[in-house]
């Protein structure tokens, strides 16, 4: 895994422990690689002409009389084609010295029709159970499509600049710190910084916005963008393994490590349904046929119950579903971190939000600087200073407004982050506080109140009060309706918690109508106020955080589910979240919810579709009610919606 999307802790759902988890498992369990190249082999043109033929002498030998034997013959070798592939898998695990799979069933189960007579039941059993084979592995191949489309984005050669001339190599061998050449069109291949060139960047394949990107010499560029300007050179600064494309690529691949309840269920469901029905098929055959003596009625019976012993569709729709949701979700410039985190994001009653560059852009602008007996350039240089080690927004701001170097800040020393309050530092030798009115009150230092709304910077050196920095920050484009959108799909509670005073984030608040706000909060109050939440909420719902990723790390965290904004921005930061919005649209917030909506929707449908089916053709097979192969048409059928169902995840918005 990247070390940029590294897992953060999950609250896991516990499912109770069945009873029957003790019943022995008559098959191997196979992972999920294996499963998929099986699957792939079943969707070649090689069988699927073989089912055709199958399908075709089936036909031939229901609509011309034939005589006992040639009917026989007929259906006989109908079924050999169906079940052809079937009878080269087990003869390939046997002489690999493997148990054989839940293939065996089936083809038991189609024997013992021949045996009793049902020679074009049995036949239509194995073009059945064929099919559905067929369909599963359509279904999985959709799933290998969209991650090939994924892999498309990642670059097959770098252009490195080496002196006045270029060298095209594959983007594995080009290092951190060498220069690159992306001309018109072409795809940026690693993480770096411009170094000369303007141009325009379609971020589509890692944020689902086609809106261009404007970026110029010092601006941080991704792989996987589209150089849509001229020319541009590019200081690479990150591997390629460790580069966007290819840590998104690596964090869909690897995201069934986390898996939904759905899909738990249907493990345990599948790993308990082929042993059960076979061993249910075989009592059935024996103890009443040799009660009753009816042998015919129960072996039918039993056939019926090995045709429905094959789990494959649950343990694969389920989890197909969930890649699905997944592959939606990046499309969207949503990275979700495991197939649990949409499960637990759907759950969300209660929604919290950060202020700055959540609720906010992030990008402060300097509205006024007051001073008390130093000049404006002091005020703001010695700010700038005492801000030198943070990223935090406003660091950026004082630092770029004061043109601060590192060669500027050699005489800082002892800087000292007070979480939800500002720095400490030694300047010169010289105590500096700067931060909010809070610090200045915990030291005893007077200030002066700002007469106009905003974010007030104080700095105060060797405790005499030196002045204030008035800041401003644009509410985000959207938010209101944002908010909104996600009241309508069932969040009942919105919280703001900031750090910023009262007078600021009260107006905001407001407009945007939260129903909770607290201000001038440390990151601890705010850890403190979300465990308090969590440990109000209901029974099966949640409690979700959204932030900015660089100062809200500790919230992320604790919350059941952390949702970063702007993720692509602040990359390394963002491995506290579970939820990735990899553009700075909060309009992807409620989409992630409608995806994680559908998505729970579709595989509890699945769930309730072929548990109920199969329960229902138990139920129908044990009197007689039902015969062969209206048991494995209405099998098949339910396995063939089950399947289409999952394949609708592919394309949520």
């Amino acid at each position: 895994m990247a070390r940029h999307f590294a897992p953060s802790k999950k609250k896991k759902i516990v499912l109770p422990k069945l009873r029957l988890k003790a019943l022995p498992t008559l098959f191997p369990k196979e992972n999920k690689s294996v499963r998929r190249k099986k699957y792939q082999r079943i969707f070649s043109a090689q069988e699927m002409i073989l089912t055709l033929a199958a399908t075709l002498l089936f036909i031939a030998g229901l609509l011309f009389p034939l005589p006992r034997w040639a009917s026989l013959a007929v259906f006989g070798f109908s079924a050999l084609l169906a079940l052809l592939p079937l009878v080269l898998n087990l003869l390939e695990r046997v002489l690999a010295h493997k148990l054989p799979d839940e293939d065996l069933l089936a083809l038991i189960g189609v024997l013992a029709a021949f045996c009793i007579g049902e020679e074009a039941a049995g036949a239509m059993g194995a073009i059945l159970y064929r099919l559905m084979q067929i369909l599963e592995g359509y279904a999985l191949a959709r799933g290998d499509s969209g991650l090939d489309m994924l892999r498309d984005n990642l670059p097959e050669k770098a252009r490195v600049l080496i002196g006045e001339s270029s060298m095209e190599l594959a983007p594995e061998n080009v290092n951190p710190g060498q220069t690159i050449v992306v001309e018109h069109h072409e795809t940026i291949p690693l993480d770096g910084t411009i170094v000369s060139g303007v141009t325009e960047l379609d971020l589509f394949a890692l944020t689902g916005n086609h809106a261009p990107r404007s970026c110029g010499p010092g601006e941080e560029v991704y792989s996987g963008s589209v150089n849509c300007g001229g020319r541009i050179t590019v200081l690479v600064s990150r591997s390629f393994g460790d580069s966007a494309a290819a840590s998104l690529l690596k964090e869909v691949e690897q995201s069934a490590r986390y898996e939904s309840t759905p899909e738990r269920f249907a493990v345990r469901i599948s790993s308990l349904c082929g042993p059960l029905l076979a061993v249910l098929a075989f009592l059935l055959i024996l103890i009443p046929s040799l009660i009753s003596g009816q042998w015919h009625r129960w072996v039918r019976c039993g056939v019926i119950f090995l045709l429905l012993a094959n789990p494959s569709t649950i343990a694969i729709s389920i989890p197909l579903a969930c890649f699905g949701g997944e592959l939606s979700g990046l499309v969207n410039g949503i990275l979700s971190k495991g197939h649990d985190c949409f499960e637990i994001l759907s759950g969300v009653k209660t929604m919290v939000f950060g202020k700055t560059g959540t609720i906010t852009e992030g990008r402060f602008e300097i509205t006024g600087l007051y001073t008390n007996g130093v000049s404006k350039e002091d005020l703001l240089s010695v700010a700038a200073a005492a801000e030198s080690f943070s990223r935090h927004p406003i660091a950026l701001l004082l630092k770029g407004a004061a043109g601060w170097t590192p060669e500027i800040g050699e005489g800082v020393m002892q800087v000292e982050e007070i979480p939800g309050r500002g720095v400490s530092a030694f300047i010169e030798g010289r105590h500096v506080y700067a931060g909010n009115a809070a610090l200045l009150e915990e030291h005893g230092i007077s200030y002066q109140v700002p007469v106009r709304a905003g974010t007030a910077i104080h700095v105060a050196v060797e405790n005499r009060y030196w002045g204030h920095i008035l800041l401003s920050d644009k509410t985000r484009d959207g938010a209101f309706d944002a908010i909104e959108a996600l009241r309508s799909m069932g969040v009942d509670q919105m919280v703001m918690l900031t750090g910023d005073v009262l007078s600021t984030s009260r107006p905001l608040a407001s407009s945007l109508g939260f129903d909770l706000m607290r201000s001038e909060l440390s990151p601890k109050a705010k850890v403190s106020a979300i465990e308090y939440l969590i440990s109000g909420k209901g029974k099966g719902t949640s409690v979700g955080f959204v932030g900015d990723g660089i100062n809200d790390v500790p919230m992320l965290e604790c919350a059941d589910v952390g949702i970063a904004i702007d993720a692509l921005q602040a990359w390394k930061e963002a491995d506290a979240a579970d939820i990735l919005l990899l553009d700075d649209e909060i309009g992807l917030l409620p989409t992630a919810m409608r995806i994680s909506r559908s998505l729970r929707l579709i595989q509890w449908e699945n769930l309730g579709l072929l548990t109920g089916v199969k329960v229902l053709l138990i139920l129908l097979a044990v009197p007689g009610v039902l015969s062969i192969p209206a048991a494995a048409a209405i099998s098949t059928l339910a396995s063939a919606l089950a399947l289409l169902n999952s394949l609708r995840a592919f394309g949520l918005e």
